[in-house]
């Protein structure tokens, strides 16, 4: 959980600036007062945040790594920073590093927190020792106003075994009426998530054994690597299941349930990046948890305590502390143009 001595990061008063769809928003998801403060502020860092000032945080970290590849944006995403001081032996997780841009941090035991914009850039290859986290400081400190651009290395520990047998289904789906098909026609399917296909191959057609002891072929599934969801063909939806609803808005702050195989286990929202207009495959739609699943949760379904559908689990970071990652269901349906169903 969240601390209540962190909120003190998120200001009390709302941004001049706010789009209406963010309150209206805010209002159908029954967000709290804090929460939707949160939410506002974490919708208002996305809406500010400038190509260029990416550009300026990215080259800050890459300044002190010699001969730096170009970088690779993995995911943006707004909220919560939590991280550990800097131990005494005087080297710093990048993440620390990043905290002297002068802002406000609340410190709660062992782990700081402050509000702002965390880019996660993929280690190129070959450099299997770029930890995450771990660089030198910076050359220089950007932000918006007075809340950090924050740059890591995001390395994902799937939740995943080999297999997709040991893996969970998020829920069923239904094509849309007028859904475009750029693979085989189908109807009914169910979400997985992309990244558990891995020793099988990332293509439409490959069959996917499940536990039953059947197997279900991809039919739908993101060409490169950005949206981790998978659609695999499962015959028929059951009649016995009912319409799953997006939730309209999640935030920092926000008490979401993870529905594993074998157990359930409850998290909040640190930081997330829901774009209301974009859904395309060229920015991930990311949301990160402070609690984190164990092998064989990928592809769990991650739900509001209201029961409203946030997303596809991922995997966690290894970062200190360890997040939770998880792909938004909202890009999901948008980009398969699909329906879900529970």
């Amino acid at each position: 959980m969240i601390p209540d001595a962190a909120w003190i990061v998120v200001p009390e008063k709302l941004p001049s600036e706010i789009e209406p769809w963010v309150l209206q928003a805010a209002e159908f998801g029954k967000l709290g007062d804090r929460e939707t403060r949160a939410f506002v502020w974490a919708m208002y860092l996305l809406s500010r945040l400038s190509g260029q000032a990416v550009v300026t945080a990215i080259m800050g970290v890459l300044s002190g790594i010699p001969g730096s590849p170009e970088p690779e944006i993995a995911d943006v995403t707004a909220g919560f920073i939590p991280f550990v001081s800097a131990p005494a032996t005087g080297t710093r997780s990048l993440r620390a590093a990043r905290m002297d841009f002068g802002g406000p941090v609340a410190v709660v035991d062992d782990v700081s927190y402050t509000f702002g914009v965390l880019v996660g850039l993929t280690p190129p290859k070959g450099a299997e020792e770029i930890a995450e986290g771990e660089n030198t400081t910076p050359s220089q400190v950007v932000s918006i106003e007075e809340f950090p651009i924050v740059v890591e290395y995001r390395r994902i520990s799937y939740s995943a075994p080999p297999n997709p047998v040991g893996a969970t289904a998020a829920c069923y789906v239904k094509a849309q009426v007028n859904k475009r098909y750029y693979g085989p026609r189908w109807s009914d399917g169910v979400v997985i998530a992309r990244h558990s296909l891995s020793s099988l191959g990332f293509a439409t057609g490959v069959q996917v054994p499940m536990t039953g002891g059947q197997s279900f072929p991809v039919v739908d599934i993101d060409g490169s690597t950005t949206i981790d969801a998978a659609i695999l063909d499962c015959g028929s939806v059951p009649s016995s299941a009912s319409s799953l609803v997006l939730a309209p808005a999640f935030g920092p702050g926000t008490n979401v349930d993870v529905r594993t195989a074998g157990r359930q286990f409850s998290a909040q929202v640190l930081r997330v990046n829901d774009h209301p207009n974009y859904f395309g495959n060229l920015v991930a739609h990311r949301v990160f948890l402070d609690k984190v699943g164990a092998s064989g949760n990928s592809g769990s379904l991650v739900k509001t305590s209201q029961g409203d559908a946030v997303g596809v689990y991922m995997g966690s970071t290894p970062g200190a502390p360890p997040e939770g990652i998880v792909q938004s269901l909202r890009q999901v349906v948008k980009y398969f143009e699909v329906d879900l169903f529970d």
